[in-house]
């Protein structure tokens, strides 16, 4: 069983912050403040300062209530050149080689994307998503991602939901205009 939480690591934050960017002309987060952190269903929307301007991003972490160990978390923002992008964080102990595929609801998403690293809070994938992808994902109910473990080789089927993506996404596109 998994829970979600919105806390950011923050090598990772840091690390698709800087990744995403900011609009050198934004307005500062409200009330002044140099971080922000907010909830939205199943999301999270954080934002620091960077450079006087906003930098924010969309984040999704998934615990095992056990151990209390990251199994899947994925952050999302707005790059400057218009694109999405951010990082899937998936547990190690993956057959790396076979990458990782997507899918909105039962719809595949492309093609399989490759995994770039492994850290000790997990396998990182990056993400790219165009306008149209972030349309569907939007109106979708789950981001499913498949995987395979090293060992036994077998498929490994993990669920993101999208409740509150949409909002949360609509958030960061107000707090960084």
């Amino acid at each position: 069983m998994t829970s979600s939480r919105y806390l950011p690591k923050a090598s990772l934050l840091a690390a698709t912050l800087a990744l995403v960017g900011s609009a050198a002309a934004a307005a500062p987060l409200p009330g002044g403040a140099s971080s922000l952190v907010e909830t939205y269903d199943d999301w999270g929307v954080v934002c620091q300062m960077q450079a006087n301007a906003p930098s924010c991003l969309v984040r999704q972490v998934q615990t095992n209530n056990q151990t209390k160990q990251t199994v899947l978390a994925v952050e999302i923002g707005k790059a400057p050149d218009g694109k999405f992008r951010g990082t899937l964080v998936l547990p190690l102990g993956l057959a790396l080689p076979q990458g990782a595929q997507l899918k909105i609801d039962d719809a595949a998403l492309g093609n399989t994307l490759p995994f770039s690293t492994c850290l000790p809070q997990g396998c990182l994938v990056p993400l790219t998503f165009e306008a149209d992808t972030i349309a569907k994902l939007r109106a979708g109910k789950a981001l499913n991602i498949t995987v395979s473990a090293a060992g036994p080789a077998q498929p490994l089927a993990l669920a993101v939901s999208l409740k509150g993506l949409a909002s949360a996404l609509n958030r960061i596109a107000d707090l960084t205009k």
